[in-house]
């Protein structure tokens, strides 16, 4: 008798193929969550899959690259292109926001896409208010920035989808070990323990809480993307409307 290949075995052949997106599988960990009963699992391959901005949780910190913050504009007449920008270049209700370490709080498909460019592009994403900010700068100085940006490699955006990957292999892998033979679905019990192994925290607005160092290279071309501003920023971003808008206090 031919046994009936279960939602794990499936999810353990989709997450060790590499050439698979992780959207699809990150929506087979919604339905094995819901299966096993278990409120956290879903919780956390949700905000994989939709992203973490609008989210009042913090962004996982395997999300947070140290990339450089960099401007295009005009100097007299000097054009520059990709200068980088110092902490005394921002105006300071903006410098504890903008600096070189950019939270991706993107859906895991939002992330696989800004790679579908050429091997050697770089992505350009703008912060909050880029426009304004850029605007502010250019007050009482001769000089004219013209845009504001992060440029990212390749490389960092795969780094973080192979954090998560690597979070879903783990789960396939802790999942098998409590499971005994024979046994098709797990236990909410048994999901709960597979998360405390690997170091998924998720609970009420708790994300997972996972470190990893990513590295960053340079590159030729460039693609564009926005970073919008978690609400749990939103405080932190009114100053900054504040600043470049008094009249609107």
């Amino acid at each position: 008798m031919i046994r009936r290949r279960s939602r794990l075995d499936r999810l353990e052949d989709d997450v060790l193929d590499e050439s698979r997106p992780l959207a699809p599988i990150l929506r087979q960990v919604i339905a094995l969550g819901g299966h096993a009963n278990s409120a956290p699992l879903r919780a956390w391959a949700l905000r994989e899959l939709q992203g973490y901005e609008g989210t009042e949780g913090p962004i996982p910190d395997y999300r947070k690259i140290t990339v450089p913050l960099v401007m295009d504009g005009f100097d007299g007449r000097f054009q520059f292109t990709e200068q980088p920008v110092s902490m005394f270049d921002l105006p300071d209700f903006a410098r504890e926001e903008l600096g070189n370490e950019l939270r991706l709080g993107q859906g895991a498909g939002q992330i696989e896409s800004l790679l579908a460019g050429p091997p050697d592009e770089t992505v350009r994403m703008s912060p909050p208010m880029a426009a304004e900010l850029a605007q502010f700068m250019n007050q009482n100085s001769s000089r004219r920035v013209l845009r504001l940006y992060w440029t990212v490699h390749r490389s960092a955006l795969e780094g973080v989808l192979d954090q998560i990957r690597t979070r879903l292999v783990q789960l396939v892998g802790e999942l098998r070990a409590a499971m005994p033979q024979g046994q098709q679905e797990p236990t909410q019990s048994q999901v709960a323990q597979a998360l405390q192994n690997i170091s998924i925290v998720t609970g009420d607005n708790s994300p997972v809480t996972v470190t990893a160092p990513i590295a960053v290279a340079q590159g030729g071309g460039h693609a564009h993307a926005g970073v919008a501003t978690p609400n749990r920023q939103g405080s932190r971003w009114t100053r900054v409307l504040k600043a470049l808008w008094p009249s609107r206090r």
